[in-house]
Parts: C-alpha cells; sequence; structure tokens
C-alpha cells in the first residue's frame, strides 16, 4: 500500500487528471495544447495533439460556443464553433492579469487522418490549431511579463 498512496496522489495532483475532469461526461480527453510568451516573444505556433489509435467519433456532435481569445493586447480571432471538426469540444483559456494585460487567442482547427488500415479508415487522428499569446509592453516595468495559451481537447466517441 505504500506505494500505490505515492502514485495515486501523484495522478490526482498531475496536471492530465485535471485536464481530464474538464471533458464533460460522455466526452474523452485527448491532451492539452499549449504555449507561454513574453514581452520580447510573443507565443505565436501551430500546435497538435494525437489522439489515441482507434477513436472513432460522433460526428452529429457540433460545438455550440467557443471563447476563441480574451481579446487584450491586441489578440483576435475570427473562430466560430461551427470551424471546429465534428466530434470534437475545446476547452480555451489563457494567464489573465491585469498588470501586464496578457492577450491570448486560439484559431484554425484543423483534424486530420494520419494512419489508415487497408480499407482506408481512419484509425487515428492528429488534431491542432494555432495559438498566440502576447504582453502589452506598457505598464509599471514594460520589460516584465509573460503570457500562456491552453486548449484542452476533448472528443466525443462514436461507440
Amino acid at each position: 500500500m505504500r506505494v500505490g498512496l505515492p502514485a495515486l496522489v501523484l495522478f490526482l495532483f498531475s496536471p492530465w487528471a485535471t485536464a481530464q475532469y474538464n471533458c464533460p461526461q460522455g466526452f474523452r480527453y485527448a491532451g492539452t495544447l499549449s504555449g507561454t510568451g513574453s514581452v520580447s516573444t510573443p507565443f505565436d505556433k501551430r500546435m497538435a495533439v494525437r489522439f489515441p489509435e482507434n477513436t472513432t467519433l460522433d460526428a452529429s456532435f457540433q460545438q455550440k460556443k467557443v471563447h476563441a481569445t480574451n481579446g487584450k493586447s491586441g489578440a483576435r480571432s475570427s473562430l466560430r464553433p461551427e470551424d471546429i471538426p465534428k466530434g470534437v469540444l475545446i476547452i480555451t483559456y489563457g494567464k489573465e492579469d491585469k498588470i501586464t494585460d496578457a492577450g491570448w487567442a486560439v484559431s484554425a482547427p484543423e483534424l486530420k487522418g494520419i494512419a489508415r488500415d487497408d480499407t482506408g479508415r481512419i484509425t487515428r487522428y492528429e488534431f491542432g490549431m494555432k495559438l498566440f499569446c502576447t504582453v502589452h509592453s506598457g505598464g509599471t516595468n514594460p520589460m516584465v511579463g509573460e503570457c500562456s495559451v491552453n486548449v484542452e481537447v476533448c472528443y466525443k466517441p462514436s461507440r
């Protein structure tokens, strides 16, 4: 039991356990896309996560609302819920700081089939998005500040 309790504590307080908790009932956690930037180096990069092998998506599910940006420091996004592939749910957030006015945005979601079986059926998916965050260079110390952007990716299996 000595080995089991520390392992359980580690699991319960890991980012993976927390992120998985945010997926609603009936959805499975695929992973988290994330990035951090600073005043001198904004984060502006496409990130991706691979779904488990043999994942099948429920194409009847379409996300209804999406929080694509906090709109601060010039961070903008034209992402609409219907732009998110069917069967996929995203939960977005970023660092909020009134002093540095950190801004974040997500855009350009893409679901790709990256492996197929002999019949041509997709056996592995990869989901990616463009992530952006920036920090306003004003304030008491214009050279200090960081930003973050995160997307928890969930999917609704068809079975």
